[in-house]
């Protein structure tokens, strides 16, 4: 299962991952409790004898299929092809790794570490891991794409205000345009490379050691993209078919997150209405997507009590928040805490008994 390459993917410190999840932890409950400050829910006994039983079910299938969704957005490519065979239940396990490193680091910005990782573990190399992830990032950029025009043709323009309503919209059209931008950039690395060359040169700063630097960097960053490049070429060239599957893919991975929101609002006893509910969730997505507390603690709960409560009655609402939460993001976070720190356990013990290997051949 282990990869032996000397070549070793690097994991954020053990501290960090601490001080991220106490981050996570701490955030998460002070959403809860201004969410509980702000609305308070009543008549529990109520509530549970109010429950749909129909949708309360169908949110654990939901559940499952997000995490085979997941799973096999990287499957496609590791199918031995052109990529090493990994297994769909491994490409799952790794995506476990990423909601957990997810969670604990701000911005999120350790999820794809925690993956490569696992991936290499499994058996790919550093540089496929990083070029299946990039990949799965631009089409997660194209669904947000999508996703915008969705959200203004959803959401009534009465909604939040006519003036508010203009402001989220136009941050829509911003960010859709900025998610092109991206995927520019990603199908047209070259384009990439020149941006940051021109951004080197607008830093006025003329220092040798910031100098020696820039130059370490293009040269790098050149490097990366002629790989990247080719890559990509022997991915159009073999398997074309991959791309506009796995952007079918992540589509369908985050509609059917929406649809654990809606299975879970419809659950707690309320018809609310299908259009308005997807268009507050796509809003929620990007705001919880770049949020910089670790796993967007704190803003998820908040956001999502502050948009629901325009379709979902007062005292259900933080019920609802806690119950997406925990079902889209934490019980993931749980699964990949295990599967990441077994996997960090078995590594070292394989060091281990191969420094004792090395020690009883070369006394």
């Amino acid at each position: 299962m282990a990869n032996h390459s000397a070549e070793v993917p690097a994991l954020p410190a053990c501290k960090t991952i601490t001080r991220g999840l106490k981050a996570f932890i701490i955030f998460s409950v002070m959403g809860i409790l201004l969410g509980l400050w702000w609305k308070r829910p009543d008549n529990i006994a109520g509530m549970i004898a109010h429950l749909d039983w129909k949708f309360v079910a169908l949110v654990i299938p939901l559940v499952g299929l997000d995490y085979l969704l997941g799973g096999l957005r990287y499957r496609i490519f590791f199918d031995g092809k052109m990529l090493p065979i990994i297994s769909m239940w491994n490409c799952m396990r790794s995506n476990w790794a990423n909601i957990f490193m997810g969670a604990a680091t701000p911005f999120q910005t350790g999820g794809g570490a925690a993956q490569i990782y696992l991936l290499w573990r499994y058996g790919a190399r550093i540089s496929d891991g990083m070029l299946i992830s990039l990949l799965n990032w631009a089409a997660t950029l194209f669904f947000f794409m999508i996703s915008t025009v969705f959200a203004v043709i959803l959401l009534p323009a009465d909604l939040f205000g006519n003036n508010f309503t203009q402001l989220i919209r136009s941050g829509f059209i911003f960010i859709g345009g900025f998610a092109g931008l991206l995927i520019l950039i990603l199908a047209f690395p070259a384009i990439g490379l020149v941006i940051i060359k021109q951004f080197f040169r607008l830093i006025p700063l003329r220092h040798e050691k910031y100098v020696a630097f820039r130059q370490r960097a293009l040269i790098k960053l050149n490097n990366e993209v002629n790989s990247f490049q080719l890559a990509l070429k022997q991915i159009l060239q073999l398997k074309m078919w991959s791309l506009p599957v796995v952007i079918l893919t992540t589509v369908a991975l985050f509609s059917n997150k929406y649809l654990i929101g809606y299975a879970i609002a419809r659950g707690l006893g309320y018809s609310v209405p299908f259009g308005p509910f997807i268009g507050l969730q796509i809003i929620q997505l990007f705001l919880i997507y770049f949020a910089p507390t670790p796993g967007a603690s704190g803003m998820a709960e908040l956001s999502s009590v502050w948009l629901m409560g325009k379709i979902l009655p007062p005292s259900v609402l933080l019920v609802y928040a806690i119950m997406v939460r925990f079902f889209t993001t934490i019980c993931g976070a749980i699964i990949g805490s295990v599967v990441l720190m077994n996997e960090m356990r078995q590594m070292t013990r394989h060091n281990v008994n191969e420094d004792a290997i090395t020690k009883s051949a070369h006394p």
